[in-house]
Order: C-alpha cells, then sequence, then structure tokens
C-alpha cells in the first residue's frame, strides 16, 4: 500500500480524498468516483447513484439502438430528444441531489457538533457543580466552627468578665472603708494615693462592664432593664459633674444649655444610660484641646410620636465622612486623628452606646464637617 493510499484512508468523511472503504468501486479505486462520494459510507448495492447511472444507461443504450430500428425520421428525432433530455435531467440531478448530500452532512456535522459541545457543556456544569458543593460544604463547616468558637469566645470573655469584677468590687469596697477611716485614722499622703486607687478600679470596672455589656449582646441576651420616670436630664448633669475635672484639667468649658421647656421623663435604663452619656462626654473631653463641650436638650414630634432629642457638640479633632460611616458599626474602630490625640481608648465604646440606644428603640448619629472642625452627637429616644 502507497504511502498516498495510507493518507487517503485516514482522510475523514467530508474530507476531499476521504475513500468510502463500505464502497467496493470507492476502494478499489482508490479515489472517490464522484464528488459526492467523498460524504458517503454505505455500500455500492445500496447505492441510489449507482442504480440511477444503470437504469439511466440501460434506458440510453435501449433509446439509442431504437433509434437505428425504429422507422420514420419523427420516431427517430423523438428517440433522439428523450436520449438527450436523459443526459441533461442525470446531469441536473447529480449536481442538485450532490448540494442535497452535501448539505445534509453539513446539517448532521453541525448536529454533531452542537450534541457534543453539549455534552462537554454539561460535563463542566456538572463537575463545577460538584466542586460549588464541596466548595459551599466546606464553607459552611467553617462557619459553623467560627460560630462555635465565637460562641464559645463570648461566653469565656463573659465568664471572666464575672470574676474580674468581683475581685475589683471588692477591692473598691476596701478602698471605701479605709478612706471612711473604719481600720483607723488614714494619713492625708495615703487618702490622695487611696483616691487614685479608687478611681482607677472604678475605670476598670466600667470597662469590665462594657465587656461584659458586649459579650451579652453577641450572645443574644437581654441586656437593657427598662424603668419608669427616667430623668434624662438629671442623669446627663450628674455625668457632668463626675467629668468637670477632666475638663478643668485641659482649660475646657463643660456645660448644658438650661432648656427653655420641661424636659418630659422617659422610659430607661438609667445605669446603661449613663453610661453612653459617660462615654460621649469622655470621648469630647478627650479629643478636644480647646474650646469646650457643650450639651442641648430638647423635645420634638414627628410622625413616630415624642421624641426626647440630647446633642453633645465639642469643638474637637472632627471626623471625615468615612470614620462617621463606621463610627457606630464595627467594634474597635478608632479614627486615625484619635488614635494618636488619645492612645488609651478601647475602640469599644460607640458601638456598645449604639447597641444600648438601639435597645431604647432610639437612634443615635454623628455629624462633622471634618478634620478640626469639631463634633455632634445626637441621640434621640421615645417618650413613652
Amino acid at each position: 500500500m502507497t504511502e498516498s493510499v495510507k493518507k487517503q484512508k485516514d482522510n475523514k468523511l467530508g474530507e476531499p480524498g476521504y475513500i468510502n472503504q463500505n464502497c467496493w468501486l470507492a476502494s478499489n479505486l482508490g479515489y472517490p468516483p464522484s464528488e459526492h462520494c467523498r460524504y458517503c459510507e454505505i455500500k455500492l448495492k445500496d447505492c441510489v447513484f449507482s442504480k440511477y447511472l444503470i437504469i439511466s444507461s440501460v434506458l440510453a443504450s435501449v433509446l439509442f439502438i431504437l433509434s437505428f430500428l425504429v422507422d420514420g425520421s419523427i420516431s427517430k428525432i423523438l428517440i433522439i430528444s428523450v436520449f438527450t433530455l436523459i443526459i441533461v435531467y442525470g446531469y441536473y440531478f447529480d449536481k442538485s441531489t450532490q448540494k442535497i448530500i452535501i448539505a445534509s452532512f453539513e446539517e448532521k456535522k453541525a448536529k454533531k457538533s452542537f450534541e457534543e459541545l453539549n455534552k462537554d457543556l454539561q460535563h463542566r456544569v456538572d463537575t463545577q457543580t460538584k466542586e460549588i458543593m464541596r466548595a459551599y460544604d466546606v464553607e459552611k463547616k467553617a462557619k459553623e466552627s467560627l460560630q462555635k468558637i465565637d460562641q464559645q469566645k463570648n461566653e469565656f470573655m463573659m465568664i471572666t468578665q464575672h470574676h474580674l469584677r468581683t475581685p475589683l468590687t471588692s477591692m473598691m469596697g476596701y478602698v471605701s472603708l479605709l478612706q471612711q477611716g473604719a481600720y483607723g485614722k488614714v494619713p492625708k499622703k495615703i487618702n490622695e494615693i487611696l483616691e487614685r486607687f479608687g478611681i482607677s478600679t472604678t475605670r476598670l470596672i466600667e470597662m469590665v462592664n462594657d465587656f461584659l455589656d458586649l459579650s451579652h449582646y453577641e450572645l443574644g441576651k437581654p441586656v437593657i432593664k427598662l424603668e419608669t420616670n427616667i430623668d434624662a436630664k438629671e442623669i446627663i448633669g450628674d455625668v457632668i459633674k463626675e467629668l468637670h475635672i477632666e475638663a478643668d484639667k485641659k482649660g475646657l468649658t463643660l456645660e448644658i444649655d438650661e432648656p427653655k421647656e420641661q424636659i418630659p421623663k422617659i422610659q430607661a435604663d438609667s445605669n446603661r444610660l449613663r453610661a453612653v452619656f459617660t462615654n460621649i462626654i469622655d470621648n469630647a473631653i478627650k479629643y478636644t484641646d480647646k474650646g469646650g463641650i457643650f450639651v442641648q436638650m430638647a423635645t420634638k414630634t414627628d410622625n413616630s410620636g415624642q421624641n426626647l432629642e440630647i446633642t453633645i457638640k465639642d469643638t474637637g479633632i472632627g471626623m471625615d465622612k468615612d470614620e462617621i460611616n463606621n463610627l457606630f458599626l464595627n467594634l474597635f474602630t478608632r479614627g486615625e486623628d484619635a488614635k494618636y490625640a488619645n492612645v488609651s481608648g478601647k475602640g469599644i465604646g460607640m458601638y456598645l452606646s449604639a447597641k444600648i440606644i438601639g435597645s431604647h428603640n432610639g437612634k443615635i448619629w454623628a455629624e462633622s464637617e471634618g478634620k478640626n472642625k469639631g463634633s455632634a452627637f445626637h441621640i434621640e429616644l421615645p417618650v413613652v
């Protein structure tokens, strides 16, 4: 077998030079007898063209012979005309049928390609679906593990803080007893040290309480215990008295504008509300170097009913838009300028304040015209 014949045998259906090995004629000739034979895979005995050629040849031969045997010029002309028509019809039949065969072949080829493409796409979809499901299972298990770890973390924090608060409270009690002279007269110098020790212990207790409240919120446990007839103005006045010493040390003004109207009592958790006011006013003092902090109170009525609005303004370092947007949303978030202005901040006060005000069905938000232009914190609480 020559190299060219081998190459022709390797040609696929529809390619030039393809030889139908099922066809006795094509395989013996070593080439396709007709153009349309490159698209054929059937045997010679089933070939419509071969049958048509045989019938046409026999018919043409019979007509040709009859043309010499029949008398009369008209009959001979008729026979020759029919013979000619058979030849012409055969030519156009071959051409038109060849187009149909090629079109049918291309349609089958396209259909086969589409089916293969569809199978390939389906395989890819199935494979990717399995990968997505595996990734989803991994993510689900990881999420469950993280939630479990987070819950264990919160429970650990809560237990730890309970154990911290007890000895701190005891320490504060002993400091108070010493200052009151329960164990004898205390020298002035030691009393000053005890006072500083008491302030530090109080701050530690407040910090532990904040973390404890935070743990309760994270665990979804109740934090707020609402009481009736709570005087928010009185609470703010007490906070201002407690923080006046810090403001005086920095030469800052700290005052509440006397409201022109009667401030109504509200339903609230007085201890948690005190923590919110303390946190905001204390922060204002820390991040203000000159000027002061001013508290305003007023009532307003809208579609939701009557609300008590408290505004705490300062002339401090101010905030940009990004800092305002994230201020109440994330734990341990502090602005860059705030980090340098006061390194002792915990970064949980605003987050916790937002949680507390939210638990009162109230609103809290901040405003600032920009860096070094001061800030204003607004709190709205419903009047029930």
